[in-house]
């Protein structure tokens, strides 16, 4: 595998390889790390980090202080997702939706997240353009197999490993209202 400066760099200098991973991974690389969406200044987080990408709906992928991976959804979910880039460009990958991996009660052990993740993944690729798919794997010059389970459970592990990634919305009354978990 590649290190993780080659994933984004590959991205950075072939725009139209960064074009159709957006469209697969519907995952939009900023020109340079910038300060995170704070909601005019409404939102703080646990952990220091920079937006370096964002989805169509307005989520954000952060990298934190550690090198971890955040995601703060524009709906008001919050998290880590990965331990590196590399592990987020293999989740973003390979499980093509990673949020629709989101189910906790699918984690409780190895056979019952390979199920939930091939029968996932059966439904994901059958409205994935593949042969796009594939291209873009080869571009990144990825194995085009791997164990989407392994991979889930990385992206499990990391968002409940602690301290927890999370942010918290101040309300205008003064309370504070944390943001939910990705996982549910």
């Amino acid at each position: 595998f590649r290190s993780n400066m080659d994933y984004l760099k590959l991205l950075r200098e072939d725009s139209n390889l960064a074009a159709d991973f957006d469209a697969l991974f519907d995952f939009f690389l900023l020109d340079e790390p910038m300060e995170r969406d704070e909601v005019e200044g409404r939102c703080t987080f646990s952990l220091d980090g920079k937006a370096f990408a964002r989805d169509g709906a307005g989520g954000e992928y952060h990298q934190l202080e550690d090198g971890s991976i955040g995601y703060m959804s524009s709906e008001g979910q919050c998290g880590r997702i990965a331990e590196s880039i590399d592990d987020l460009i293999h989740l973003l990958v390979y499980s093509i939706c990673w949020y629709d991996y989101c189910d906790s009660s699918q984690y409780t052990d190895m056979g019952t997240l390979e199920a939930y993740a091939k029968e996932r993944h059966t439904q994901i690729t059958s409205y994935t353009e593949m042969d796009e798919w594939e291209i873009v794997v080869q571009a990144l010059g990825m194995p085009s197999e791997a164990n989407v389970a392994v991979e889930l459970q990385k992206f499990y592990d990391a968002a409940h490993r602690k301290p927890l990634y999370q942010g918290f919305y101040h309300e205008e009354d003064g309370s504070i209202t944390p943001y939910e978990s990705l996982f549910f």
